[in-house]
């Protein structure tokens, strides 16, 4: 509608992240697409992209500049050379933290679980206990996750080591309801282990849109919680196989922690 009442138009957004959340699909294509996401595929000449990212420092900058941006995003500014530092981290955490670590990638602990992981959820409350007694506040650190099932089950169990109140300060929500928010600290609860379960999901669990937004919230620090390279499955569809691609490249670059519940 705002489009009829002028001359000029200026879309300013990202196509390589998530859409708009739709509460209905238009009557006029059950496959429309975003105007946003349209005039950037038809027409290049009139597209100018935003280059410098002042959240992410250089090292999680990096692997979504390669992948989505062409390597054309670059970390500017004072975040670009900041690394996550605590003044401790107990014993079995303390490679998560290390600080030349800005990127860290945990195999699931429950590769039975679908949408809802326990192991994984207290997984995410060690860390954010192991962060606090670091220096880091609640409200620094934020939990992604695909699912609600997920993100309730770590809301549950963080209410249960930090208490409803203070619980409310760490964001653990859906990928959907974090996108456009930052925190220093991210934690990406995956959830999914079981294989043939993956194999189903996958068109929605590898999407890069939704990878993409769920990396790119983190200011010096990401800790991925999802399926070991071993784990994922073989898939047919050549689009869907690349996007799987895209996640075992991203977990291959991450640094390798092996944790026990």
């Amino acid at each position: 509608m705002a489009m009829r009442k002028g001359k000029r138009f200026i879309f300013i957004g990202d196509q390589k992240q998530l859409p708009p959340v739709m509460l209905s699909r238009s009557v006029l294509s059950k496959d429309s697409v975003s105007v946003f996401a349209a005039l950037t595929a038809q027409d290049a000449d009139h597209t100018v992209m935003l280059t410098d990212t002042y959240r992410m420092n250089r090292w999680l900058t990096e692997w979504p500049s390669k992948t989505y941006y062409e390597r054309k995003l670059t970390a500017t500014g004072p975040n670009r050379e900041r690394r996550l530092t605590l003044t401790h981290a107990p014993g079995r955490l303390a490679a998560v933290f290390d600080p030349d670590a800005s990127g860290v990638f945990i195999p699931t602990l429950d590769r039975t679980a679908r949408t809802r992981n326990f192991p994984d959820a207290e997984l995410v409350a060690d860390l954010c206990d192991a962060a606090v007694e670091g220096g880091l506040p609640l409200d620094r650190i934020g939990v992604v996750t695909p699912y609600r099932a997920q993100g309730r089950a770590i809301r549950n169990v963080l209410a249960k080591r930090f208490g409803r109140v203070a619980a409310r300060q760490v964001v653990a929500d859906t990928v959907e309801r974090m996108q456009g928010q930052e925190r220093e600290f991210i934690i990406l609860s995956m959830a999914t282990g079981d294989e043939i379960f993956l194999g189903v999901i996958a068109p929605f669990f590898f999407q890069p849109e939704r990878l993409n937004v769920s990396i790119t919230r983190a200011m010096s620090k990401l800790v991925v919680i999802g399926p070991a390279p071993a784990e994922v499955p073989e898939i047919e569809d050549d689009t869907i196989r690349q996007w799987v691609s895209q996640y075992l490249d991203l977990v291959n670059r991450l640094r390798r922690v092996d944790v026990q519940a």
